[in-house]
């Protein structure tokens, strides 16, 4: 098996374990726990993360059945890293907290991190996303 072939490989297992997580975390109906269920119902935004969630979702699944069918490597690099951009803004659509939730600090230096990782992975990004 190549090289490359094997790292696409590991991009789709990589991506479906990222994204069980996003619908463990977003989706599902049962709570994880009482302490994750609070911080669900103060966040500013709603439910906007889980409807992001389930976009992120499909939008990965069709990609990995691009790859997989077609085998086209440069896909997974275009639209790869754009793909996780778009996952940590769902994350962070996830943390932010509204003033009155006693996470409010916590979320705040959440945000900051991955802003800070997505300015990173943009920058070493920057000639395949622009």
């Amino acid at each position: 098996m190549k090289k490359l072939e094997m790292l696409g490989y590991f991009w789709i297992f990589i991506s479906i374990s990222s994204s069980i997580g996003l619908y463990k975390l977003e989706i599902r109906k049962r709570p994880i726990d009482k302490k994750y269920e609070y911080i669900k119902k103060h966040r500013i935004f709603g439910s906007l993360t889980k409807y992001l969630s389930i976009i992120s979702i499909i939008s990965l699944v069709v990609l990995n059945l691009k790859f997989l069918i077609d085998k086209d490597y440069k896909i997974i690099v275009n639209y790869g890293s754009i793909w996780l951009i778009f996952s940590l803004f769902t994350m962070i659509t996830g943390f932010c907290q509204k003033r009155e939730s006693i996470y409010f600090k916590r979320s705040l230096i959440a945000i900051f991190s991955v802003l800070f990782y997505i300015i990173v992975l943009a920058y070493a990004f920057r000639n395949v996303i622009f």
